[in-house]
């Protein structure tokens, strides 16, 4: 695809992996860790080739090419990256993917054995274990509280926060409890408030994760209540591009830009599934004074983990999900974890044997080298 805004970027890029390379190995895993970081940190060079692109492919109804850039900067925002959050980080990301993803990927986002969520920025929070309750609270299971968790959620659906994120996790609550009346308003909410978020402009062109809230419910819901939602009215929405998604069996894993020696592996990187989400109690065994025991307890992306997983199949250094050599990984990516007991006692603390098995492996310093203290 011939673009003077994608010209720029991969030049810029170029110039960064050749860098790069002059220090690493080229092909290597530390290589290539740094030349994800690089594209997960959405320069200007790439937000311009998104807002180009996004531009054009509504103006021509072309959904594929559409699909493309949704899809593309979603799995860009997957590559893993710190946030000093919990597994609750991905929510928006999430709904993103769905725009233009199977919305199964749902499971490696939020595999079975999970907390609740306690750690993060409270739109994310409360979107997360809404939807935590959705996954798993099923028939007679109850994994989760899901009364307390609602009613935080309704309380925080009333609070002054900006309209896009209270709506979106009216959104959510409206998919649990199959209120079709709720869910559509909160959908027109959902595009009206994303266009006064303090966002990059390309972000505005289209509200990717309307679409995906869509997905989310027709996954979830019988078809003769799906059959009752209409699509929202919005300048951000394209109610075209909804019907053809709709439509679809089976969405490609198209990106929008090829990337090109020497980083041509990046290509099949973020074509791969969405890294299983890990996550460890980073200050858990920590001594210091400074830190409260909720914070020592509390529970932080392992990226690192991700990371390595991610790259193992593509660089063919580290092993690959599943495999048994070495230290098993943990997660749906091999053996089922168990599933926590007594979540709804708190939201950060589970029963000691899990807190070195399934999802939470807290890797005994395999992966981080030092511990704060």
């Amino acid at each position: 695809m011939a673009s003077v805004e994608i010209d720029k970027y991969m030049d810029d890029l170029k110039r960064f992996a050749e860098s790069a390379g002059k220090k690493d190995n080229m092909g290597s895993p530390e290589y290539y860790r740094k030349v994800l970081k690089c594209i997960q940190g959405g320069n200007s060079y790439l937000q311009a080739v998104y807002e180009e692109l996004l531009g054009q492919f509504v103006k021509e109804n072309d959904f594929e090419g559409l699909r493309s850039v949704f899809y593309h900067e979603a799995k860009v925002g997957f590559l893993p990256s710190s946030s000093g959050y919990d597994h609750c980080w991905h929510l928006w990301s999430l709904l993103d993917l769905l725009a233009c993803a199977d919305v199964e990927n749902v499971y490696r986002v939020f595999p079975e054995g999970l907390p609740l969520s306690g750690n993060g920025y409270p739109m994310y929070v409360n979107g997360t274990n809404v939807l935590l309750c959705l996954l798993y609270n099923t028939g007679d299971s109850t994994v989760y509280a899901q009364d307390k968790v609602m009613a935080k959620a309704e309380k925080f659906v009333t609070s002054k926060k900006p309209i896009w994120e209270r709506a979106v996790v009216s959104a959510l609550l409206a998919v649990l409890t199959a209120d079709v009346p709720r869910f559509l308003e909160a959908l027109q909410n959902v595009c009206a408030g994303y266009g006064k978020m303090d966002i990059a402009p390309y972000k505005k062109i289209q509200c990717q994760n309307a679409y995906g809230l869509i997905m989310l419910a027709r996954r979830f819901w019988t078809e003769e209540e799906f059959a009752a939602v209409v699509m929202p009215e919005a300048e951000n929405f394209s109610k075209s591009y909804s019907e053809w998604l709709l439509g679809q069996e089976k969405l490609p894993d198209d990106l929008c830009i090829t990337y090109e020696a020497p980083i041509e592996k990046v290509n099949g990187i973020l074509k791969k599934p969405v890294a299983v989400t890990r996550i460890y109690q980073k200050y858990l065994d920590s001594d210091s004074a400074y830190l409260s025991s909720a914070e020592k307890k509390a529970w932080y992306l392992d990226c690192d983990r991700m990371m390595e997983e991610l790259l193992g199949v593509e660089v063919g250094t580290f092993r690959e999900q599943g495999d048994d050599k070495g230290d098993k990984a943990e997660g749906i990516a091999a053996d089922k974890p168990k599933k926590p007991q007594n979540i709804e006692k708190s939201t950060n603390e589970l029963p000691a044997e899990e807190k070195k098995t399934g999802v939470f492996g807290k890797l005994a310093g395999r992966i981080f080298s030092s511990k704060k203290k």
